[in-house]
């Protein structure tokens, strides 16, 4: 999994945002944004996709995960700005965006402040609004999101040993995340490849410290501070009804916020349906 070009992008005020760029050099910019955890590492082990959609895949590393300066003290809605200004940056005028689980709050960030340099929005297995996943959500992960914006020391300590896990042997962590999901994301992550990208994944995302996580934890689950409102340009969610790591009700919720949105029902699926439906993503993302 060679990346096309990867490294790191200056902002207005010094700090800097890592960045991966895969597809097509020539095609149509899409701003991927990760997970939690993650990084500029984290996408489909299979780049060959997004040459063939016609799509120039630019993942992008929030504060502190991977080779991004951290910024102490961020809100959601300070995300757009350092997205616009990597556009800027790379000589992108306009773009579409693709928010994976923990990146979609931040996508529809981007959607309420860069409205007009957006041309569409992907949202896949998206975290929803506070209050939208209490039904269906597996013990741990509901736990983390009631914990994080009120202990967020005692949130890194229970992340601490499994960071370290998740860094030194991938395999076991990935098993034990396994052991609490769906039948439908155990075989997608027992594939080879994708458990190659984890692992890359894992060591970029907790290469500084794991309070970016505590953070984006917190953020995510704390007020937004927007509300989701009528988009400038087509809006797309997709997500799988066996997902029990975030619910469906959180596209649900999101889609009735968002006027003309699309849900994307996917039976069956998991919370790592992704890994089967990026090129459907691309597709949608690349239409006129």
């Amino acid at each position: 999994m060679t990346p096309l070009r990867e490294g790191t992008l200056a902002l207005p005020d010094g700090r800097r945002i890592g960045w991966l760029e895969e597809g097509a050099p020539g095609g149509r910019p899409v701003f991927a944004f990760h997970g939690l955890p993650g990084s500029r590492r984290q996408r489909h082990p299979d780049a060959a996709l997004a040459e063939a959609a016609g799509a120039r895949v630019i993942h992008l590393e929030r504060p502190g995960f991977g080779w991004s300066t951290p910024a102490p003290g961020r809100r959601l809605l300070d995300w757009p700005r350092d997205v616009g200004a990597c556009a800027d940056a790379l000589g992108i005028a306009r773009f579409a965006i693709a928010g994976i689980s923990g990146g979609g709050p931040y996508a529809l960030a981007c959607l309420h402040v860069l409205g007009a340099r957006l041309v569409r929005v992907a949202v896949v297995s998206g975290v929803g609004p506070p209050g939208s996943m209490a039904r269906g959500m597996m013990p741990l992960a509901r736990l983390g999101f009631a914990l994080a914006p009120r202990w967020p020391v005692l949130v890194r300590a229970v992340l601490r040993p499994l960071a370290r896990l998740a860094v030194r042997a991938p395999d076991r962590y990935l098993a034990r995340i396994a052991a609490h999901m769906d039948a439908a994301d155990r075989p997608i992550l027992a594939r080879p490849a994708v458990r190659a990208m984890f692992a890359e994944d894992y060591a970029a995302a907790f290469a500084q410290d794991i309070q970016p996580m505590v953070d984006d934890l917190g953020l995510l689950a704390s007020p937004w501070g927007f509300t989701p409102g009528a988009p400038p340009c087509p809006v797309a969610f997709w997500h799988g009804d066996a997902d029990r790591m975030v619910p469906p009700s959180a596209s649900e919720a999101l889609v009735a916020a968002v006027p003309g949105a699309e849900l994307h029902r996917l039976p069956g699926a998991g919370h790592f349906a992704v890994f089967d439906r990026w090129a459907e993503v691309l597709g949608w993302l690349m239409r006129e």
